[in-house]
């Protein structure tokens, strides 16, 4: 499978981002021919808004909760 990846040479400093299969791992450096290495992405990490393990999350989840019961009841309230 083709995957978007990064690459950097250390000898010159350039970065490429390639469509290459997942199993490549270096490249050749188009300007200076020194091999290049693949640059390993940050992931994206999302906590779990309802576990109270995770206070700052738990706490926005439980906010953002707390203001739609709110609409819902002041909806209910006017017959909407």
């Amino acid at each position: 499978m083709r995957q978007l990846r990064d690459f950097l040479c250390e000898h010159c400093g350039i970065e490429q981002e390639r469509y290459i299969d997942s199993a490549v791992v270096q490249l050749i450096c188009p300007d200076c021919g020194n091999t290049m290495i693949r640059l390993i992405g940050m992931p994206k990490v999302s906590l779990d808004g309802t576990d109270p393990g995770f206070p700052g999350a738990y706490e926005k989840w439980a906010n953002v909760r707390e203001q739609n019961a709110r609409i819902k009841s002041k909806r209910s309230y006017h017959g909407e």
